[in-house]
């Protein structure tokens, strides 16, 4: 359920990728934090899967109510969204973090290969 570090890595080097002429040019603008959870929200699907905690529900609790696994769910689910929520959030400042040290890195190799080649 949670966006991983290895999420935050792969959107921030893919946004690297796409807006390389930007940051060779200086003109990249790293994303607001509200842009990048758009962007990880848009990009990743982390979604509830119903179907699996109703079947985990059910097999837990043999003897419940319909009603009752129903409310389960419903409980599951606000858990799942508030949790989601922190998470993206987390990601996309682990990602707008993981963006600056591709563009410092990518800034310190193009330092590098023109001292050794101009």
């Amino acid at each position: 359920m949670p966006l991983y570090i290895s999420d935050a890595r792969k959107c921030a080097q893919q946004m690297v990728r796409e807006s390389l002429v930007e940051i060779l040019a200086a003109t990249y603008r790293a994303p607001s934090l509200e842009e990048m959870i758009s962007i990880l929200k848009r990009d990743f699907d982390h979604s509830f899967d119903e179907f699996m905690a109703r079947r985990k529900i059910m097999k837990s609790h043999l003897d419940w109510s319909e009603e009752q696994i129903e409310a389960e769910i419903e409980m599951q689910k606000r858990r799942f969204e508030n949790e989601l929520g922190v998470n993206l959030r987390v990601a996309a400042l682990n990602t707008i973090e993981e963006i600056e040290k591709l563009i410092t890195n990518l800034n310190n190799a193009i330092k590098k290969w023109k001292i050794e080649n101009l």
